[in-house]
């Protein structure tokens, strides 16, 4: 299951809102400000496949387009008509759809809880009586959850490999409680604590003989044949060990207690996801107090599942998800599980997030918010999307990390500020010859082939230097470290025609000190600070027509979108032979395409660029040339 595109024509404070997903990674991360739109977002998808699922009311328009079984679904919602692939249908009809929903809920949106507890009211009234078997389409997953998931995985054979990697990551040394005053510990074990359901509200549910006619609050259909066969693992003397066991009338509850082993003989034929539905149906039904399985850790502590803090257990959440729903074609939607987490497990989340999702199916498309600038510091994708407000519309921007973070923390997180700076200091020093500063990491290495297609033998006369950014590329541009090093050597800074625009603008902006010595986006519109010998380069737009419409509003005036353009260095050579599968075009609504790179950069700027024939660097020439100008004599 894969998201491909999402439009919402208006909820809260999204606004004819889309969003295009290029199916490159098993997770795509939104970010943005408290109050940007990124939950409303998950609430609108909720209500979307709702209406989809149970034809629930829905007030607002939309289409969303999902990839199932090598298949495109096209679903639209207008004026209260349903269109299934453009046309008209009441129902879906034979369309494919998701097997499941899954929302991680981490406390803080109570609109999201309220929706998902209506869902969950309707039900667990359903399941109390159901003997067909069943389980929710939306499934929330909270930290309350922690318990269910372990015990799930734990429950499984030794040989069973997502065991094993739970058991790895988590330091668990071996299972069973651990006798009175002895090292040894019990056979391993579960441990159930039941209580009095939501549906046994009235006396006639009451536990008065404990036996066939009211055992479990008269639990029946596919909830009773579940305690039942779980009863068949039962232990009253774990180990040897006397425990409190039982119902107790006392607090109308059930203490109990298995053997792993015996649950494992009893449930052979469960699925992970058949095991997961069974203790779920008890929680939805209020039923399940606490599950907890006794363990010692490598460190020789002894503790059960529920002692793990939520540092530890938040990347598991993904892991367990995705491989309770391997077989399954599921969206798992994470709500800022990072919100109340210490730093220092912010910073490690999206590490050991790839680390655990490597091992496991990617059926499950996981789509996570987060307003966090640490989190983001381990994300490996250079473009992050992101919510901000223009024109008093929400927009989802793809932005780089680095600008995302500086952000999200209001520039307060110096990233590696001053290791950078030593960093291009010493390239300075040891080359002693003007720098060319660019935004990417891989620019440098596309612009040294230009340089070479272009000007064959002839010497580059300056060095190019990746300078982590646009953001900190125009701060370097105002950093007197930078240029007392260079010593009125010039230095020239190239911008990507996209949001880094706006970090151009303002340098452009600045008439005092800046002025405008290049106005034609086809030659690389420049600003020159002539006191400092600095010169400020947006990217040359190429003729090609398709990405000339991602940035020229008006060709004749030469006139453009700013900020909104959308144009990296890899546009540049779109038309070249052979590179075709580095892009993939995406569609907006009204009929409106964009080219969207989807590639790997360092492969393409390293391997693929080396074979593009000469005529493709032409658009680089006039920006070589007006820098070679200005490096004679330097």
């Amino acid at each position: 299951m894969r998201l491909k595109y999402v439009f919402i024509k208006e909820y809260k404070n999204l606004k004819d809102f889309e969003i295009t997903f290029d199916g490159s990674s098993f997770i795509d991360i939104f970010v943005g400000k408290n109050g940007s739109g990124k939950s409303n977002f998950f609430e609108a998808l909720i209500k979307i496949f709702h209406h989809l699922h149970k034809d629930a009311e829905i007030l607002f328009d939309y289409i969303i387009k999902y990839e199932m079984n090598g298949q495109e679904i096209e679903i639209k919602w207008e004026n209260n008509q349903r269109y299934v692939g453009g046309r008209p249908q009441v129902t879906l009809g034979q369309a494919p759809f998701p097997n499941n929903i899954i929302v991680y809920y981490s406390g803080h949106n109570k609109q999201i809880s309220y929706l998902l507890e209506q869902y969950e009211s309707s039900f667990g009234k359903r399941i109390k009586n159901s003997t067909v078997d069943d389980s929710r389409f939306f499934i929330r997953i909270g930290p309350e959850y922690k318990e269910i998931l372990l015990s799930v995985l734990l429950l499984q054979n030794e040989s069973n490999k997502a065991r094993e990697f739970l058991v790895n990551q988590l330091g668990i040394h071996r299972l069973g409680m651990q006798k009175p005053g002895q090292s040894d510990l019990t056979e391993p074990i579960l441990k159930l604590v039941l209580k009095r359901p939501k549906y046994a509200k009235t006396d006639s549910f009451n536990i008065e003989h404990n036996d066939e006619s009211d055992q479990y609050w008269k639990a029946d259909g596919l909830v009773k044949d579940f305690l039942t066969k779980i009863s068949l693992c039962k232990t009253s003397t774990p180990g040897g060990v006397t425990v409190t066991e039982g119902y107790l009338s006392s607090d109308d509850k059930y203490i109990l207690y298995f053997e792993i082993e015996k649950i494992q003989n009893e449930f052979s034929g469960y699925t992970l996801k058949q095991l997961f539905n069974q203790f779920d149906n008890l929680k939805t039904l209020g039923m399940l107090e606490s599950m907890s399985i006794p363990l010692e850790l490598n460190n020789g502590l002894s503790g059960n599942i529920l002692d793990f803090s939520d540092g530890q257990f938040q990347s598991i959440y993904i892991y367990t998800i995705m491989e309770i729903f391997k077989d399954l074609e599921s969206v798992t939607l994470l709500d800022e599980p990072d919100a109340f987490l210490h730093p220092e497990w912010q910073f490690k989340f999206l590490e050991q997030v790839y680390e655990i999702t490597n091992t496991t199916s990617k059926n499950n498309h996981v789509l996570m918010s987060s307003h966090s600038a640490i989190t983001l510091v381990n994300y490996d994708n250079r473009k992050i999307r992101m919510f901000v407000f223009e024109s008093n519309q929400v927009k989802n921007r793809n932005v780089t990390k680095d600008y995302a973070i500086s952000q999200l923390s209001s520039n307060m997180i110096q990233y590696s500020e001053n290791e950078q700076i030593l960093s291009i200091l010493r390239n300075i020093n040891i080359e002693q010859l003007p720098v060319l500063f660019t935004e990417g990491s891989t620019d440098p290495d596309i612009v040294k082939v230009a340089w070479q297609k272009l000007y064959a033998e002839e010497p580059m006369p300056f060095i190019p230097i990746y300078a982590f950014n646009c953001v900190y590329l125009k701060q370097l541009f105002q950093d007197e470290r930078i240029h007392n090093e260079l010593n009125q050597r010039p230095a020239f800074a190239m911008f990507d025609f996209d949001e880094a625009y706006n970090e151009w603008n303002v340098l452009k902006s600045k008439t005092d000190t800046w002025n405008f010595i290049v106005n034609d986006p086809y030659k690389g519109l420049c600003v020159q600070n002539p006191t400092k010998n600095l010169f400020a380069f947006l990217l040359p737009v190429p003729e090609i027509e398709a990405i000339e419409k991602q940035v020229i509003s008006d060709k004749p005036s030469k006139t453009h979108y700013a900020h909104e353009s959308r144009m990296g260095i890899e546009h540049l050579f779109y038309t070249a032979p052979n590179i075709d599968s580095y892009f993939e075009i995406q569609p907006k609504p009204g009929g409106a395409q964009i080219v969207h790179f989807k590639g790997d950069k360092t492969q393409f700027a390293k391997i693929a660029v080396k074979d593009i024939e000469a005529s493709y660097f032409e658009v680089f020439r006039p920006m070589f040339e007006l820098i070679k100008s200005k490096c004679t004599g330097n």
